[in-house]
């Protein structure tokens, strides 16, 4: 494990990738939940002939490697945690579409971590691949840790 939290985390780091097969469920509730009606998700009604995955579900990919990486990130599982987290900025690029029933690798690293206005700021990469190495998307975060309300903001 790299640490307990996504707050343990520290430039250099290297996440353990993980693996999962992409099955039609996910696709469809992913893009359900994003009130997404864009009929390949949820069919092979597409170009391609078959069910893609939406390219946003990097964001679950995300949440995944953190939660197979640090001991104490179990927010998919239902964890609650007092500190909050802002999304701060992304940058997804979508190389090519992932289909239902492949094999797919995601990995990444912690490209630097530092203060900002007194808050601290985690910056990352991740790449989501296919199991034969096809590239499908890499992805840049950058995450506000720890975000608590100050007495200025909670007056603003």
């Amino acid at each position: 494990m790299l640490g307990k939290t996504i707050g343990d985390l520290e430039p250099g780091d290297v996440f353990t990738p993980i693996r999962y097969t992409l099955t039609s469920f996910m696709c469809t509730e992913y893009a359900h939940a994003m009130e997404d009606p864009t009929e390949c998700y949820y069919s092979d009604a597409s170009l391609f002939g078959r069910q893609v995955r939406p390219p946003t579900m990097i964001h679950a990919d995300k949440m995944r490697l953190l939660e197979a990486n640090c001991d104490e990130e179990r927010r998919i599982a239902g964890v609650r945690t007092d500190d909050a987290r802002i999304h701060y900025e992304y940058h997804a690029r979508h190389h090519s579409p992932a289909f239902v029933g492949e094999e797919l690798v995601v990995s990444g690293r912690i490209v630097d971590k530092y203060l900002k206005r007194g808050r601290e700021y985690l910056h990352y990469e991740l790449r989501v691949e296919t199991a034969d190495g096809r590239l499908v998307t890499t992805y840049e975060d950058r995450t506000l840790l720890r975000f608590k309300k100050t007495e200025e903001s909670a007056n603003a």
